[in-house]
């Protein structure tokens, strides 16, 4: 490997993380670095330019903040590659050199010469700023280190002949990393037990004779049941029908097998919904899911978040709404049970991440907006008593399809869920996705949509318009009748597309949210069915190149 002999100015850059300042006597406040030490999956490397000209690079969100803030270097997004912070089987570390001369910087893997380069008096070492493999393995491409003369410049396979047509020359091969990496999480509804909504189970019992939270889905499909499905004999329905079968999430085995498809197929995380019930002082609702997701011998397999829904409106004769004087409760109830989890879903900078879903029914919000005082108070309450349990910072993000100011509220960015069209077409919605995203700027977790289709709901949550003309049957439904497998692909790519050219900050922008695990009753499922199997898991697979997990079984034993 060549040295190149430029000179550069000191930058102390050291001073970047800033001293440890205890939350409490008991629990120390962890350091921006110590926080970011808790992901082990890759992260991007990051590319700044120096206010000398040079180039400057790092894994750290802090270090970067501060080179952008206080050393005046600028941000470019670069897509260099995605990096581990730890050492793994087959890695070797990455070292960062800083020339004394003026701003500027190299990487090397070679040790030799960050010794020599050490030794001829004009290079600091500032250490490993990372770990990347060091032969080639899937779903990897070489790291190039080129020089013209006067800068040096970190440079993907793929770029490399671009840039030695603009007079770059080769220095060596710094190892290999995955050009890209996403994260795909899928929203959970934990609502599939005795337990659950008790409205429906009273509305099943009417309509179909029996206190069943699968009715309506069994009905449709024909399984165990006589097939009924009302005004759409004449499609399908047979995908209604888990591959595991009908379950009860309450159970901690669902939650095994679950577990066991998800990660075979290469997604990150589950996003629980979290319900409130202010009734008897306040407590969590709908939760049996959830806990069955804790108690899973195979948990540690998968991440998770919650998503909390206060919502501004009762389910039944429960309440959904978030009383102010109980603000504090439910926030503790968060922090105890789920954030101070250790699988708790993690953003590229440590941090942990709770995704909210609806803020409408806190304090004296309605269906019309959200109180944003009392939501402000809400995510304060979490911050503090996480800070005072262990020690940490918690990244918060809204539901993107809320009229809600997100710094005012308290949040540092959004992330987005079911997407319905009211054109009713899917292509319609594939067709806007990236344009959805263009409104919503800043940290943003994007999502895709598998299907929508509430048609199951028919006579236990959505009365049976009368008549039942077609106009009136869409008026009363929402569903889109153009949805294909393929248009679900195009979705993906579409996706992957505005991730691959995005200029967004880097905390969580290689996350994606599936809308949905098992939404069976809106038809937001990725779910393995009966009739599909693993189609739509396989499709995220593909298409998000997720390369976790050995592939996905449709009915683990």
């Amino acid at each position: 490997m060549r040295l190149m002999r430029l000179g550069i100015a000191v930058l102390a850059l050291t001073a970047f993380i800033a001293p440890a300042v205890p939350a409490q006597a008991d629990v120390p406040r962890l350091t921006p670095a110590q926080t970011e030490a808790k992901v082990t999956d890759p992260v991007p490397l990051v590319e700044l330019r120096t206010a000398d000209n040079g180039w400057f690079w790092t894994l750290s969100s802090s270090e970067a903040a501060a080179a952008d803030s206080k050393y005046g270097m600028t941000p470019v997004r670069s897509k260099l590659g995605y990096l581990r912070r730890q050492p793994f089987t087959g890695s070797q570390p990455l070292f960062r050199m800083r020339l004394k001369a003026r701003s500027a910087y190299l990487l090397t893997p070679s040790t030799s010469e960050r010794d020599a380069l050490v030794a001829s008096g004009k290079y600091l070492n500032e250490g490993v700023i990372g770990h990347l493999w060091a032969t080639q393995a899937t779903g990897t491409a070489a790291l190039w280190r080129m020089s013209n003369g006067v800068e040096w410049r970190v440079v993907p396979e793929g770029q490399r002949a671009d840039f030695a047509a603009r007079g770059y020359r080769t220095d060596g091969r710094l190892g290999f990393a995955p050009t890209t990496y996403n994260r795909a999480g899928a929203i959970y509804f934990a609502n599939w037990d005795a337990k659950g909504n008790q409205s429906l189970l009273d509305n099943a019992e009417r309509v179909y004779g029996r206190r069943d939270w699968w009715a309506g889905l069994r009905d449709f499909a024909g399984v165990g049941v006589e097939k009924r499905p009302w005004h759409w004999a004449n499609e399908d329905w047979s995908d209604l029908e888990p591959s595991i079968g009908y379950y009860d999430d309450s159970q901690t085995a669902t939650l095994e097998k679950q577990i066991k498809q998800a990660a075979g197929a290469g997604l990150d995380h589950f996003a629980f919904y979290w319900y409130w019930n202010p009734a008897n002082g306040g407590n969590e609702n709908y939760v049996e899911g959830l806990k069955s997701f804790l108690r899973a011998a195979n948990r540690a397999s998968m991440d998770f978040t919650i998503m909390p829904c206060i919502h501004p409106w009762k389910d039944g004769p429960v309440g959904l709404q978030l009383p102010a004087e109980q603000i504090d409760r439910a926030a503790q109830v968060i922090v105890d049970s789920y954030l101070s989890q250790p699988n708790f879903l993690r953003a590229n900078d440590g941090r942990k991440v709770l995704t909210v879903c609806d803020t409408r029914g806190i304090g004296a919000g309605t269906a019309q907006g959200s109180d944003v005082p009392s939501v402000r108070r809400f995510n304060d309450a979490i911050r503090a008593k996480a800070r005072a349990k262990f020690g940490e910072e918690i990244l918060i993000t809204h539901n993107a399809d809320l009229g809600i100011e997100t710094a005012a509220a308290g949040f540092e960015g959004r992330q987005c869920q079911g997407q319905w069209s009211p054109s009713r077409s899917y292509q319609t919605y594939v067709d806007n996705q990236r344009a959805f995203f263009a409104s919503r700027p800043g940290v943003l977790m994007r999502c895709i949509t598998s299907n929508f289709d509430e048609r199951p709901r028919i006579g236990i949550q959505i009365p049976d318009p009368n008549p039942p003309t077609q106009a009136n049957l869409e008026k009363s439904f929402r569903w889109y009748p153009d949805h294909t497998i393929d248009r679900f692909r195009a979705l993906i790519a579409n996706v992957q597309a505005d991730m691959d050219a995005s200029t967004r900050p880097a905390l969580v922008d290689n996350f994606v949210l599936v809308y949905a695990w098992n939404e069976w009753h809106e038809g937001g499922y990725v779910e393995p069915n009966k009739r599909d199997g693993c189609l739509y898991l396989n499709a995220v697979r593909s298409g998000f190149q997720l390369t976790n997990g050995a592939g996905c079984v449709g009915n683990p034993s």
